[in-house]
């Protein structure tokens, strides 16, 4: 059961963070196709937006599995990394801006949360 509730929390975590990011974000800022180019300012803002919902996405799947946050957290970094990395090779001929954030800064930030996490825990105990 343990692993089954760390798996889910790692899934749910990603899905959240990549959900806000790809669907909402792009969606309020009114870049409906995120595989068209941009300004590097945008870029820019696009990053700093994945940072907050990668760590948001990490505290979730750290939140849901309380019993292994750190492996939870790492799991939603490594969800969001996988699907960044999918959606890299099966979209050709692309502007592929969007892929690359979530990429190398979402799936980083997740994954320092969960170390975060583990050395809270130590701390406490």
């Amino acid at each position: 059961m343990r692993l089954f509730r760390a798996t889910f929390a790692a899934f749910a975590g990603a899905f959240l963070a990549l959900a806000l990011y790809l669907a909402w974000f792009f969606q309020i800022t009114h870049h409906d196709t995120p595989w068209d180019g941009a300004p590097m300012g945008f870029i820019a803002l696009t990053g700093v937006v994945a940072a907050v919902f990668g760590l948001l996405g990490g505290w979730v799947a750290a939140r849901l599995s309380p019993e292994t946050q750190r492996g939870s957290a790492e799991g939603a970094a490594g969800f969001m990394a996988l699907a960044a990395l999918f959606a890299e090779t099966h979209t050709p001929g692309q502007h592929h801006y969007a892929q690359m954030v979530a990429l190398l800064v979402m799936a980083p930030v997740a994954f320092f949360f969960g170390r975060l996490c583990e050395q809270r825990a130590a701390a406490r105990n």
